[in-house]
């Protein structure tokens, strides 16, 4: 990941990536391509505010690429935010790795790698745009696994996996790569506790 990406990301969330004794200005060492920065992030934040509220000691000891899906290894948490990761590694298999756009895992080369159609052909030589943090998508993930996890507990990562009929047959993972698809579990996740048929 570009390093300038990952200062602010180490900086913004430090208390998540470094023991509480260390100074200093570091790098965590994102192993993966910047187009999984947003989901990152969003991930980050929503195991932050969890931690906080349970005053778990969480800490992040491994972020990267393996088979195609972002792997990020903890301590400290709790199910709720292992429930986080697991979520992030289904949605970062429907995440272009190179460039955040829609995507799916394919075999490239012999590797499997998270591509969208533009970045899945060999020897692709297109140049990737510089990353610009979405914030929209960042807080529209964040509250549709809010959302997810609140009605489903246990069940959020099984209910995440599984096509489902109130979304054409999708699955809630790939709708998480996404801002609209985000809206649109979170919108549906609502109408259910309030009641509202769909």
């Amino acid at each position: 990941m570009n390093n300038f990406i990952e200062r602010l990301l180490a900086n913004q969330y430090r208390t998540l990536l470094f023991p509480k004794d260390f100074s200093g200005d570091a790098v965590f060492g994102f192993e993966c391509n910047d187009g999984w920065a947003n989901l990152i992030e969003a991930t980050l934040r929503l195991t932050r505010r969890h931690a906080e509220l349970k005053a778990l000691d969480v800490k992040v000891t491994q972020a990267k690429e393996k088979f195609g899906q972002l792997r990020i290894y903890h301590s400290g948490s709790d199910e709720d935010i292992g429930s986080v990761f697991e979520i992030a590694q289904l949605a970062s298999g429907c995440i272009c790795e190179l460039c955040g756009k829609p995507g799916e895992v394919v075999s490239l080369e012999g590797w499997l790698v998270a591509r969208c159609g533009k970045h899945s052909a060999r020897g692709h030589l297109d140049p990737i745009e510089a990353h610009i943090a979405d914030e929209k998508y960042i807080t529209s993930y964040t509250q549709a696994v809010d959302a997810i996890l609140a009605f489903f507990g246990a069940g959020a990562v099984h209910w995440v996996q599984e096509e489902r009929t109130a979304f054409a047959g999708r699955h809630p993972s790939e709708m998480l790569a996404t801002e609209e698809g985000c809206q649109a579990i979170f919108t549906f996740l609502k109408r259910l506790e309030h009641g509202v048929g769909v």
